[in-house]
């Protein structure tokens, strides 16, 4: 009886920390839910891990001290490195404020404006973009790529379109 217990309570956790996300929104909507929490409260990093394609990349874009800006690459083990006790221990919450959705067949580009506050002093600290390539793999929306860029406004997108030669 004991082995069964222990068991159903593992599968349980696998359930949850592998839990097919339907549509790309629920696969965003998990992300922003993954990486915020309170303080003192470790995240659930192999949830993280389970929301994105093997090899996934994510990229930052940042100001260096001269004000030119310059892409930092990250895997998601250099992410969970540089962020994981930082955000335990400040509590933070990144919360979605506007979202366009480009859908084609299983392929899906996401443009979500965010906020970002601390949850150890309420002071927000951040408000940006995230930009993702979320792919349909057998039935499941996973991330391909995440790039974000800090901004000095809500949603500092602009429309710039091309015609292809």
């Amino acid at each position: 009886m004991k082995k069964l217990a222990v068991s159903i309570a593992m599968l349980i956790t696998l359930g949850s920390a592998a839990q097919a996300q339907e549509t790309p929104g629920e696969t965003l909507d998990a992300l922003y839910d993954v990486i915020s929490g309170p303080v003192g409260e470790a995240r659930d990093w192999e949830r993280f891990r389970s929301l994105f394609l093997p090899g996934a990349q994510m990229s930052v874009v940042v100001a260096g001290a001269d004000g030119a800006e310059r892409v930092v690459v990250l895997t998601l083990d250099d992410y969970v490195e540089r962020n994981g006790e930082r955000l335990a221990e400040i509590g933070f919450t990144e919360t979605e404020t506007r979202r366009e959705t480009y859908l084609y067949g299983g392929m899906a580009t996401i443009l979500s404006a965010y906020e970002a506050v601390r949850a150890d002093t309420g002071e927000q600290i951040a408000v940006g973009v995230n930009s993702l390539t979320i792919l349909n793999d057998a039935g499941t929306w996973k991330i391909a790529s995440i790039a974000w860029r800090a901004a000095d406004e809500e949603w500092p997108v602009e429309r710039a379109f091309e015609a292809a030669e």
